[in-house]
Order: C-alpha cells, then sequence, then structure tokens
C-alpha cells in the first residue's frame, strides 16, 4: 500500500519527494531508502529524492537542499518574465550571517541583507518544470537590481526595468513602500523618472 502511495506521490510532485513530503502523507522513509536500492529514486542531497525519468530541475533541486534562500535578482527576473536572459547562474540572497560558502560550492550567486527585510516581498511560484520554488515578488526584485545595479549586467537592468513598467500586474504604491523600507527610493525615483 505505501508503496504505490509513494510512487502516485512521487508522479504527482513532477518527480520529486523529501523525506519530510513522505512522512508528512504518512510513508515511512524505509521505502524511500528501498526506492533508492530498486533505483527507482536517486538520493540528490540529504532528505531530498529524484525520480530517474524526471528532468533535473535545479532551481527546485537547490532549494530543497537550502531552504532558507530566496531566489532574487536576475533569476527573479528571468522567473517573473522581466528578462528573456535565462541566468548561466542562480541568484539567491540570504539573510546576513547567514554562511553562504556551502551555497558558494554549488555555483550559486548570493546576496545577502539584514533579516528585517529578508522576508519582505517572499512569495511561491512554479519554476518551469513545475516545481514550487521561493522568490521574491516583482516589487522586491526590482528593488533588489536597483540596489545591487553595480552588480548587474546593463542590459539585463534596463530590460528588467522597462518590462516592468510595460507590465499590466505592476503594483507602483508596493514598489515605492519597499523602496522605503530598503532605502533606495530617491534612486528609485530617478530611475522612474528617466523611464517614463
Amino acid at each position: 500500500m505505501s508503496k504505490e502511495k509513494l510512487e502516485k506521490l512521487i508522479k504527482k510532485q513532477n518527480g520529486y519527494i523529501t523525506t519530510q513530503d513522505a512522512m508528512y502523507e504518512g510513508i515511512h522513509r524505509e521505502y524511500l531508502t528501498m526506492f533508492v536500492e530498486e533505483e527507482k529514486l536517486i538520493r540528490t542531497a540529504p532528505g531530498v529524492y529524484q525520480s530517474p525519468n524526471a528532468w533535473e530541475d535545479k532551481l527546485y533541486s537547490y532549494q530543497q537542499k537550502k531552504k532558507r534562500m530566496i531566489y532574487s535578482h536576475e533569476t527573479a527576473l528571468y522567473l517573473h518574465g522581466l528578462s528573456d536572459r535565462d541566468p548561466y547562474q542562480y541568484t539567491v540572497t540570504l539573510p546576513t550571517g547567514y554562511n553562504t560558502s556551502q551555497i558558494k560550492q554549488n555555483d550559486l550567486r548570493t546576496y545577502t541583507i539584514k533579516p528585517s527585510l529578508f522576508e519582505l516581498g517572499k512569495m511561491v511560484m512554479k519554476s518551469p518544470f513545475g516545481n514550487e520554488v521561493i522568490l521574491y515578488d516583482k516589487e522586491r526584485t526590482v528593488c533588489d537590481i536597483i540596489r545591487s545595479r553595480s552588480r548587474i549586467d546593463k542590459q539585463v537592468f534596463n530590460e528588467g526595468l522597462k518590462r516592468y513598467l510595460n507590465d499590466t500586474s505592476k503594483d507602483l504604491n508596493k514598489l515605492l513602500t519597499y523602496a522605503k523600507k530598503m532605502g533606495i527610493e530617491t534612486v528609485l525615483r530617478d530611475y522612474m523618472e528617466i523611464l517614463l
């Protein structure tokens, strides 16, 4: 019974499963070990498993390894459709003081921000492979690229701002609120005046 339940759960989750997911559904972790031995699952990280038939979803996989990180900057621009450029290196944000050495080993580009601003604009979205990942909303992403403009490719930066301003779902009030909290309100207004 638990074998069939586990197979259904793996299929439902696009070929990925965590020990936590299995236990939540009442499936003992021994079944995960059994599936690994039978080569029905591959252990990609502690507590993270992937079906050998599943497309590799690096966004999802990385986030399962380090649940605190939030996709941001160029990666969030791409996921929101504010950039056509598929990032060759995923960008994440972590709270200041977090040990980023393991994340940098995974070839992720990291930014840090004070803990009081870390969750500002946090949201969940489906990755291109249909798995849920955590990233910042459009307004926070725009604030992030303005805040880190010296580290962002100029073409990606300009395209992201222009696409945001042309986006019918933009929320300028939220953008200004975020900019005030992040201390970039004046810089944001300067860019908005140029682009509007």
